[in-house]
């Protein structure tokens, strides 16, 4: 079977995807590149943090307001990360909260399909409905 090599590897963590903005100007596009794993596993943790989740949980004592609030700005952290690093210049969460909603949207996509970010927070969800739950 045939190995994996660093340069492939490194091929990979270095591809640029445009992501097309006309929203601003015909033909303008976003450069995104794939955040880093520890960029993945800030972002876990911004989530868990902002939704203020600790050790074991019961699912029905998580607060959907701020667990929503946590996903979100958890998304825009990636995305900064993801333009920081494909258009050479620092993005901040409070810069990406400036793009227009459409082209953010667009944005996501392309950056969660680099990462797997929603699939693994999808699994983290099923794992959290199997755990069993607490004494009351």
């Amino acid at each position: 079977m045939p190995k994996i090599t660093k340069d492939m590897v490194l091929e990979g963590y270095d591809c640029r995807v445009e992501v097309p903005a006309p929203e601003y100007e015909e033909d303008r596009v976003f450069v995104v590149a794939s955040p880093s794993a520890s960029d993945l596993s800030e972002a876990k943790a911004l989530r868990m943090r902002l939704a203020e989740i600790k050790g074991e949980v019961d699912p029905s004592r998580i607060d959907l307001c701020k667990a929503l609030v946590a996903e979100e700005t958890s998304r825009r952290f990636l995305i900064a990360k993801a333009l920081s690093r494909g258009m050479g210049e620092d993005w901040t969460i409070e810069d990406v909260e400036k793009i227009k909603p459409t082209v953010l949207n667009r944005l996501w996509q392309v950056v969660d399909a680099l990462t797997g970010f929603t699939t693994d927070a999808e699994e983290e969800i099923r794992n959290f409905q199997k755990a069993p739950k607490g004494k009351s």
